[in-house]
């Protein structure tokens, strides 16, 4: 009895602190130690920020089989794309919808935003952005032996190009911004507010001359050097008191294409999948797969190449340069290094979402406002009190002291819930909201079936103490078939699931496995002192 009672002391104080914790108390403005983080809220409950990016179709719609249905293919594989790109962020409530306007298709990406936290706000959309439009393109390259004449003057015609183009309409500068900078090496975008920061253009008065159109566009194409001495083509436009430029270098990269001795390029097209591997040591490694033409493309490359390096670039971004040891002939190849899981799964990831179908740019972004806001918000919270307070009057008519047993593991089982969510930083829209009063209902089921199975040991003359003990363990079997098929559920939505819906599957699994440990740790405890204690039949359980 002595156990049972410093167990229960232990279960109280336990209890006592995961109720501080789970409660929100930054919603009343209070500074409480050992709360933990604010709860994270969806779209619907705080708003957001809504990017839309345009989808370049003009080099798809050049292929023969060509049409809607192979558009409509590739917006839903971009839109995938996509959803894995921001999952590696943590955001789980991301909308992601395609849009048609005029003869343009858009894709719709909206992410929820932290509450209260204007600077990590800014943080995450920046860290999305630069996720969703990262590189569209595989691409192995070998080093640049001499750099042309020609070669500098493909640099200059570029950005002679994108001048222009800017030119009819400063509107699409953004546009064009992301294009040579996700098409192009050594290119700069940037926002300054003072030029002369980045800059060196030497003139009569030993200044850099900015001089603007009516329509805040630069009136000519600058020669410049950059503060890291590196010459290039500045373009420029005014953006209310500060500027945005394109800085595009007059040397190309040190890297250009590897290409077979049939001048076929090694890119995405040859290219079949990225994945993570492990050596006879246990060691990580990446594994490249191509396909039967890559394969032949890779060999002739890796026998002309070895010794040297073979660069692998997203885009234009260079994720690494191994050295060619050997000449590959399988089509399969590996790349080793001092490699932890994460960063093998991180480059192998990089890789992977960087096949699209059709490059993205992005159009526009707006801050969203709640759909319901603070007002639905406090309603919703009302409805799962007076729910939540419904079950307790109903457990404890029907099943007296073992009702209120129930209705204290209840408690503890809320509390446990969204401390875990709290702590985790699930975020809550009214769909998983609505989910968490629901799942008060299913919870008690199991404490339900307990009760119901010690009445049938009751009417069979047990004492209170035996057919609490034989209740428990007679009901165990129903209880784990339900329970065990609920976490099938949850597993199946998290493999075939998109990511709008694994917050959902999340707390499915979660208030399965937290309504258990209640059942068999707190209920069982209260019971089993309740039945060493002098009372009726009745008291204990209800009406047999």
């Amino acid at each position: 009895m002595k156990a049972l009672i410093f167990k229960l002391f232990l279960t109280a104080l336990w209890g006592a602190f995961i109720m501080v914790f789970a409660l929100p108390w930054s919603y009343f403005n209070m500074e409480v130690p050992f709360s933990g983080p604010d709860y994270k809220l969806g779209l619907d409950l705080q708003g957001g920020i809504e990017l839309d990016y345009k989808v370049d179709l003009s080099e798809a719609k050049q292929e023969e089989e060509y049409d809607k249905e192979r558009e409509n293919s590739i917006i839903e594989w971009l839109k995938s794309i996509i959803d894995k790109r921001i999952e590696t962020l943590n955001i789980n409530d991301s909308v992601i919808t395609s849009a048609s306007y005029g003869w343009e298709e858009h894709i719709i990406v909206q992410i929820p935003l932290k509450w209260n936290d204007s600077l990590q706000n800014s943080d995450n959309i920046e860290k999305a952005k630069a996720a969703i439009g990262r590189v569209v393109k595989i691409e192995f390259k070998e080093i640049i032996e001499d750099i042309t004449a020609e070669d500098m003057a493909a640099r200059k015609t570029l950005a002679q190009e994108v001048y222009d183009n800017i030119s009819e309409n400063v509107e699409i500068f953004d546009i064009e911004a992301q294009k040579v900078d996700s098409n192009t090496e050594n290119v700069t975008l940037g926002t300054s507010q003072d030029l002369l920061e980045d800059f060196d253009y030497p003139t009569a008065s030993g200044s850099l001359s900015i001089e603007l159109w009516d329509n805040g566009f630069a009136k000519e194409l600058l020669d410049v050097r950059d503060s890291n001495g590196m010459g290039g083509h500045l373009i420029y436009k005014k953006a209310g008191e500060s500027y945005d430029y394109i800085f595009i270098a007059a040397e190309p990269s040190l890297w250009k294409p590897a290409a077979d001795s049939k001048w076929r390029i090694l890119n995405d097209k040859y290219f079949v999948r990225s994945s993570v591997q492990q050596n006879e040591a246990f060691q990580y490694m990446v594994e490249l797969t191509f396909n039967d033409e890559g394969a032949e493309i890779f060999w002739e490359l890796t026998k002309r190449l070895t010794g040297n390096p073979i660069a692998i670039f997203v885009g234009w971004e260079l994720l690494t340069a191994p050295t060619v040891n050997e000449p590959i002939l399988t089509g399969r190849a590996v790349v080793t290094g001092n490699y932890t899981g994460e960063s093998a799964k991180k480059l192998s990831d990089d890789i992977n979402t960087g096949v699209v179908p059709a490059p993205i740019y992005l159009t526009s972004e707006r801050t969203i406002d709640a759909k319901l806001g603070q007002n639905s918000l406090e309603k919703i919270i009302l409805a799962g009190i007076l729910g939540f307070s419904t079950i307790l009057v109903f457990l404890m008519v029907v099943y007296r002291y073992s009702g209120l047993v129930a209705a204290v593991a209840l408690f503890v089982y809320v509390a446990i819930t969204l401390a875990i969510l709290k702590q985790f930083g699930v975020v809550l829209t009214l769909a998983s909201i609505a989910w968490l009063v629901l799942s008060i209902g299913i919870a008690i089921d199991a404490n339900i079936l307990i009760f119901e199975r010690v009445k049938d040991e009751l009417r069979k003359w047990e004492e209170v103490r035996d057919a609490q003990s034989i209740g428990f363990e007679k009901s165990f079997s129903a209880i784990w078939d339900a329970n065990i098929t609920g976490l099938i559920v949850a597993l199946i939505l998290f493999i075939f699931g998109i990511n709008m819906i694994k917050g959902f599957w999340f707390i499915l699994a979660l208030g399965i496995i937290v309504s258990l440990f209640t059942v068999y740790f707190v209920s069982r405890l209260f019971i089993r002192l309740l039945a060493r204690t002098e009372m009726s039949e009745v008291n204990f359980i209800g009406k047999k």
